[in-house]
């Protein structure tokens, strides 16, 4: 009998060890996987944020853009922006933009280009094809401003509305993977004819879907005497124009 009491001790006790072990054993595993996925989670949390302050900044733009330029700041390959049409002249918006993208996201995330189409007309532009040198450059963004005030009271709007697709219509066929953005020369005060001219641009991006960059919302009413403070005696943007004009282009492209 005694010997039997041993015989049962030893294997509960034996049975005991196994199932501690194994018990053991499989609370080891399951903490090691634990932790295996909390390493997981902070490692993905960590790559999420990678480039963060650069999604943060282009949160206005649009969806493929934002990855486009999350893929510059870790690759080191700019993403090109040609902008069409403006003034190169020194104390043009185009030159501040440039330096506050710079500072916002870094040197190497946008290339900058500015090309002035100078006195020339759309109509100039399609029949010499000088609008093509853009075809040449393949940019990633391109800002296109068309020389409306040229065109007011010469080409006639039909025209230009014409000219204008004519060159997006090269634009895109050159670069299907180009994203096209619009805005108006700068404003009038008290013009009759241009605003309306504008306006119909603007139903043109609307009814194409293109971007429009409305920077007529930050000057002063069209009819408010104040708007000759920020054009020059020649209907030009001055100090104060470009900075309001800049200051709209800076807050669609860096979001505070």
């Amino acid at each position: 009998m005694k010997k039997l009491l041993v015989i049962v001790t030893l294997i509960v006790c034996g049975a005991a060890i196994i199932f501690g072990n194994i018990h053991w054993k499989n609370k080891i595993s399951a903490h090691g996987e634990k932790e295996k996925s909390n390493s997981a989670a902070v490692l993905t949390e960590e790559e999420s944020n990678t480039g963060n302050d650069t999604y943060l900044y282009s949160k206005n733009l649009p969806e493929h853009l934002q990855k486009k330029i999350a893929e510059a700041a870790n690759t080191g390959k700019p993403v090109k922006l040609v902008i069409y049409g403006t003034s190169s002249e020194k104390g043009a918006w185009s030159e501040s933009f440039s330096k506050e993208l710079q500072a916002a996201y870094g040197e190497d995330v946008f290339a900058v280009t500015v090309l002035s189409t100078g006195d020339k007309t759309t109509r100039d532009l399609v029949n010499d094809d000088s609008f093509e040198q853009v075809n040449e450059l393949q940019p990633d963004i391109l800002l296109f401003e068309p020389s409306m005030l040229k065109d007011n009271g010469v080409v006639g709007i039909s025209n230009t509305l014409e000219n204008i697709q004519t060159m997006i219509a090269s634009w895109k066929a050159a670069n299907q993977n180009m994203t096209l953005m619009i805005q108006p020369p700068n404003p009038l005060y008290s013009a009759t004819y241009y605003p309306k001219e504008v306006a119909q641009l603007q139903d043109y991006s609307a009814e194409n879907k293109i971007i429009y960059l409305n920077h007529w919302e930050n000057w002063p009413d069209l009819e408010d005497v104040k708007m000759e403070e920020y054009l020059t005696e020649d209907n030009k943007a001055n100090e104060n124009g470009n900075k309001i004009w800049a200051d709209y282009l800076k807050e669609y492209f860096i979001a505070k």
